[in-house]
């Protein structure tokens, strides 16, 4: 479903469930400091000197509690730690491409059922331990085992696949049912079977490992305490050494503790969690800011499953009223145009009906004006609700959004709600007229789970009620094929079909500003399908002397 917050999940495991919150436990280990000698605070000096020493400081939102990719959700600290610690199959390109990482290369049966994937010779844990076959079967084993603590999502992409390991640089797995995305899925962070073998799923939920991970990434651990994580160079690393020799993450529990690090030189650079920066860092000529488009849509539904939305004229009416640019400048984000984030391999503009047709539009669909200059049909005004969540943003977004309405002679009344009353009590059952919520579309830009009409029904996730044969059989055959041509050929066809069917109106994908210093030397993160995306490639990154 659109979300509080939701990901999606490939065609063979759409099932979700809420995810069980682990308790937040402090990791003790003292974490050095990189204050230049005789410093009494964060020095204007410092940036250089650390730079000087090749260490890149990064300031993050929130603490670790099992930084590894089992128990990782998105969108925390954990998540971050893991990508520089772990390595999967597979790892995502800024544009959701699959790219070989631990596996040099696969092969797919023609049925698009079985992967053999091919290990690269000479992998290696951080302990020095050989990295095989053996290990992957374990990490997914591990996901796929009764009793498994970590998210219930992550468990259900897994379940019913079949894993084995012929030798110790083969492994095959096998799917239930065709899945175009499964690539971008087995990027799943592998984890060592030599220290974690034998423990039952509670068990390695509190393990020591949990404390001290030891992955394949290009980073391993060296100190960990509720203040910062201190990782050096892993020099074996099977894409090349690094070029950093440290990273080090900063803990702040809040954005004014985090922002205030930037000011005052404690950090080198911040991902924030808006597009805004503040003033004292965009005036530093010593950084550079990013705005980093992140996988979500900010999404104006309309319930296409009762009147009056169910008339094809008046939707697209409405989505001709919305001024798309004038709404994502709200927020600093980017406008959107339609189911596919742009920056995304199979991304194509979709166009809405122009402005200039809104009221013709609304005429030809049979609600013109008034004399008082409400739009109504048969004596009756056009009044519709609009549901949002409590976020201040998204309320200040769905009052925009009311007023442009209104200046078309639509009467739209904003109704806020908390997200699970939202959630239970009016998205669930389809009671609503509008609805302006989130989709967070994950590494593979796949849109069946929301707009496909199977998905309608209870538990399913097109909230919209969208049904058109036409944008299923598109949606089908694109989870059928591995081709990406063909993907992307497939997927274009559904963004004109949905533009012309205006089930939704996409009206923004946010932004988060990435502040780094002008020393760094790193390619373009691309698409944040999740914060830790930013660190990609950080393999490449290298600090100016």
């Amino acid at each position: 479903m659109p979300r509080a917050h939701t990901r999606l999940l490939p065609a063979f495991a759409l099932l979700a469930g809420l995810v069980v919150l682990a308790a937040l436990w402090l990791l003790a280990a003292p974490a050095g400091s990189d204050a230049p000698p005789g410093a009494t605070g964060p020095a204007a000096g410092a940036s250089l000197d650390r730079v000087a020493r090749g260490t890149y400081v990064e300031g993050v939102l929130g603490r670790p509690t099992r930084p590894t990719p089992l128990f990782a959700r998105p969108d925390d600290v954990d998540a971050e730690l893991a990508a520089l610690l772990f390595s999967g199959l597979t790892r995502i390109a800024p544009d959701g491409t699959p790219l070989p990482d631990l596996a040099a290369r696969w092969e797919v049966t023609p049925d698009t059922l079985t992967y053999t994937f091919h290990l690269r010779g000479g992998l290696a844990w951080h302990d020095g331990a050989p990295l095989t076959a053996a290990d992957v079967a374990f990490t997914i084993a591990t996901v796929q085992a009764a009793g498994f603590q970590g998210p219930s999502t992550l468990a259900a992409r897994w379940a019913a696949i079949e894993v084995t390991a012929p030798d110790e640089r083969t492994v095959v797995i096998r799917l239930p049912a065709p899945a175009a995305g499964f690539l971008t899925q087995a990027a799943l962070g592998i984890l060592p079977r030599h220290l974690l073998a034998g423990l039952s799923p509670g068990a390695l939920l509190d393990d020591g490992f949990q404390r001290a991970p030891v992955g394949s990434g290009p980073f391993r651990l060296v100190a960990l305490d509720g203040a910062s994580a201190l990782l050096e160079a892993n020099p074996s690393f099977h894409l090349g050494p690094p070029q950093l020799r440290r990273i080090e993450l900063r803990f702040y529990p809040d954005v004014p503790a985090l922002t205030n690090a930037l000011e005052d030189r404690e950090v080198d650079g911040a991902l924030l969690p808006s597009a805004s920066v503040p003033a004292a860092v965009a005036a530093r000529a010593d950084l550079r800011t990013t705005a980093l488009v992140t996988a979500t849509s900010l999404i104006l539904y309309s319930n296409t499953q009762r009147l009056p939305l169910a008339d094809l004229g008046l939707r697209r009416a409405l989505a001709a009223s919305l001024d798309g640019a004038a709404l994502a400048a709200m927020s600093g984000a980017l406008p959107g145009d339609g189911p596919i984030v742009p920056g995304a391999w199979p991304y194509h503009a979709a166009a809405r009906p122009p402005a200039a047709e809104a009221g013709a539009l609304f005429d030809a669909a049979g609600w013109p004006r008034g004399p008082d200059g409400t739009r109504a049909r048969d004596g009756a005004p056009l009044r519709l609700q609009l549901l949002t969540n409590t976020d201040a943003d998204r309320v200040a977004l769905a009052t925009a959004i009311a007023a442009q309405l209104e200046a078309q002679g639509v009467a739209a009344l904003v109704t806020v709600l908390p997200g699970g009353e939202l959630l239970r009590d009016r998205i669930a059952p389809r009671d609503f007229d509008l609805l302006l919520f989130a989709w967070d579309h994950g590494a593979d830009p796949d849109p069946y789970p929301a707009w496909h009409t199977s998905q309608i029904g209870a538990g399913g996730r097109n909230v919209a009620g969208f049904h058109d044969p036409d944008s299923d059989a598109l949606l089908e055959a694109a989870r059928l094929t591995l081709d990406q041509s063909e993907r992307r050929e497939l997927y274009a066809r559904f963004s004109d079909r949905f533009a012309q069917l205006a089930p939704a109106v996409v009206l923004a994908h946010p932004r988060r500003a990435y502040v780094r210093p002008l020393a760094l030397d790193a390619p373009d993160p691309g698409l944040l399908y999740q914060p830790s995306s930013r660190f990609w490639d950080v393999h490449r990154w290298q600090l100016a002397p």
